[in-house]
C-alpha cells in the first residue's frame, strides 16, 4: 500500500503514476475506440448531406469532422450522437485507469486491463448516469422556474402579487440550482474516480458530487489546478523526448536513406492532421538533416501511409500518458478527499472481488466437509450390516 500525506503533496505523484504501460494501453484502445465511433457517425453525416467518400476523404483524411452547411435535422442529430459517443467512452476509458491507479496505491501491481474491463462492465452505470442524475435535478430547477413564470404572467394581477409573495423563496430555489450546475460539474469530473475507487453506483456518485461541492470546494479545485499543472509537466517532458527522437531518426537513418526519408515525410505529411517535422520549443527541424523531397514511387508512397499510421499512433500514445496521469491524478484527489470529509481511509477497504474469492474457498470446504461426513455415516452403516443398526440384528435373532 502506498503511504500518502492525503495532502496536496500527493498531487505531484501523477507524472509518474501516469507513466504505466497497462494505463497508456487502457487509453490507446479508448482514444480508438472513440475514434472510429465518431468517424462512422460523422462518415454518415456527410453522407446524408450527399458528400461522396472519395470527397470525404479528399477534405478530411481518417479524421472527418462535421458536415458543412446546410445542416439537416438528421445531420445535427447524428452530431449530438457523435459527441455523446465520444463523451461516454472518454468518461468509461477514465474510470478504467482511476481502478488500475487505485489499485496500484493498494498494492495490487498485479491488477491488468483485463481486470478494469471486467469490472467496468459491472459499474458502467455509475459512471454515465450520476452525471446524468445531477443534471436531471438541475433541469428539474429550471424547468419548475419556467413554469412559476409562465403561470405568473398568464394568471390576471395574483399571478404578479403570488410572485411578489413568493420571491423569497423562489430566489433560495434559484440559489439551490446555481449549487446544483456546481455539483454537475463536480460529477462530470470525478464520476470515473468515484466508481473507480469502490465501484459506486449513480446514486453515490451525485451524493458525493455534492458533498464535495459543499465541503471541500477549495481543496477540490487547488487540487485539480495543481494536477493539470503536473500532468502539463509530464507531458511536456514527453514530448521534448519524443521530439528529440524523432531528430535522431532522421539524422541517422537519413544518413544513407536521403531522399527516400525525405518522399516518406513528404508523403506521411499529407495524412498527418499536424506539422510533426518542426518544434518550435527545441527549435529543432527533422527535415533540415534531409534533401528535398522529390517524386515518390510506388513503394514510397505505400511506406509513408505506413509512416503516416505509425506516427498517428504515436500521437495517441503521447495523449494516452496525457489521459493515464489526469485519471490517476482524480483518483489521488478522490482518495484524499475522502480522507479529508469522511476520515476515510479508501485505500483500507477491502475488495468485494477478494471477499467473493475467499468465500468462495470456505463454501467448497464446508461442501467437502458436508460430503466427508456423509461418507462416515454411510461407512457406520455399512460396518453394521446391509445398513441396519445393531439393535435390529439382536432383535431379529
Amino acid at each position: 500500500m502506498s503511504k500518502l500525506h492525503f495532502d496536496i503533496r500527493d498531487i505531484f505523484q501523477v507524472v509518474r503514476l501516469g507513466w504505466s504501460g497497462k494505463k497508456i494501453w487502457v487509453g490507446l484502445c479508448g482514444t480508438l475506440v472513440a475514434w472510429a465511433g465518431y468517424a462512422i457517425l460523422a462518415i454518415a453525416d456527410h453522407l446524408l448531406a450527399g458528400a461522396t467518400m472519395g470527397e470525404i476523404w479528399h477534405r478530411y483524411g481518417p479524421f472527418p469532422g462535421p458536415a458543412p452547411s446546410p445542416v439537416t435535422l438528421a445531420g445535427t442529430a447524428i452530431d449530438v450522437l457523435a459527441v455523446l459517443y465520444v463523451w461516454v467512452v472518454v468518461l468509461l476509458t477514465t474510470c478504467m485507469i482511476c481502478k488500475i491507479t487505485y489499485q496500484q496505491l493498494k498494492g495490487d501491481d498485479f491488477y491488468s486491463s483485463g481486470d478494469a474491463l471486467g469490472f467496468i462492465r459491472q459499474n458502467w452505470g455509475g459512471v454515465v448516469w450520476g452525471p446524468v442524475a445531477t443534471l436531471a435535478l438541475l433541469i428539474f430547477f429550471v424547468v419548475a422556474g419556467i413554469v412559476i413564470g409562465w403561470l405568473a404572467g398568464l394568471i390576471p394581477w395574483a399571478g404578479e402579487l403570488a410572485f411578489g409573495v413568493l420571491f423569497i423563496p423562489i430566489f433560495f430555489a434559484a440559489l439551490v440550482a446555481i449549487f446544483i450546475s456546481i455539483a454537475f460539474i463536480v460529477s462530470l469530473t470525478m464520476s470515473p474516480a468515484v466508481v473507480g475507487t469502490v465501484g459506486e453506483d449513480a446514486l453515490e456518485v451525485a451524493i458525493q458530487s455534492f458533498s464535495l461541492a459543499w465541503s471541500q470546494p477549495w481543496r477540490l479545485v487547488l487540487y485539480m489546478v495543481w494536477m493539470k499543472i503536473s500532468v502539463s509537466v509530464g507531458s511536456v517532458l514527453l514530448g521534448i523526448f519524443m521530439a528529440s527522437s524523432l531528430g535522431l531518426v532522421s539524422w541517422a537513418c537519413g544518413l544513407f536513406m536521403k531522399e527516400k526519408l525525405a518522399n516518406m515525410v513528404y508523403v506521411a505529411g499529407q495524412y498527418v492532421p499536424f506539422d510533426f517535422t518542426r518544434s518550435e520549443w527545441l527549435s529543432l527541424d527533422i527535415t533540415a538533416f534531409l534533401p528535398a523531397a522529390g517524386i515518390p514511387s510506388g513503394s514510397e508512397l505505400l511506406a509513408g501511409g505506413i509512416l503516416a499510421v505509425m506516427l498517428i499512433l504515436l500521437t495517441v500514445i503521447f495523449s494516452s500518458y496525457a489521459l493515464s496521469a489526469y485519471a490517476s491524478g482524480l483518483s489521488l484527489i478522490y482518495v484524499i478527499l475522502r480522507k479529508r470529509k469522511d476520515d476515510e481511509n479508501l485505500l483500507e477497504w477491502e475488495d468485494d472481488e477478494a471477499e467473493d474469492d475467499e468465500e468462495q474457498p470456505e463454501e467448497a470446504e464446508a461442501t467437502e466437509d458436508g460430503v466427508d461426513e456423509a461418507d462416515s455415516d454411510a461407512s457406520a452403516e455399512s460396518e453394521s450390516g446391509d445398513g441396519e443398526s445393531p439393535d435390529t440384528e439382536t432383535e431379529k435373532n
